[in-house]
């Protein structure tokens, strides 16, 4: 399923969906920051299996730094499918992991 736009969130985009289970909330500025998910767009991500987006239930983060940087597997496979829904582009986790 694809990410849509849900309401405005400071100085973007709130965008939500589910991707292979995970439910996601995003939020997604109008211009890519040095502060997004691979210098994009995305500067605030949250991936949750019950759709609640507090800490407690998150599986995995993302608020202009990643709280943990997601290992191989189905939370980065996530992270990537999302980042080309919105931005278009590749993640170089080499890099995410020194951010």
């Amino acid at each position: 399923m694809a990410m849509t736009s849900t309401c405005s969130w400071g100085l973007g985009m709130c965008y939500a969906g589910e991707i292979n289970g995970y439910k996601i909330h995003a939020q997604v500025l109008e211009h890519p920051s040095k502060q997004g998910i691979a210098e994009g767009r995305i500067v605030q991500f949250y991936i949750s299996k019950s759709g609640l987006f507090s800490l407690g239930h998150c599986e995995l983060s993302y608020s202009r730094g990643w709280d943990s940087v997601p290992s191989t597997g189905a939370l980065r496979a996530v992270v990537e499918q999302a980042v080309r829904q919105i931005d278009g582009k590749q993640i170089d986790w080499a890099v995410e992991r020194q951010r």
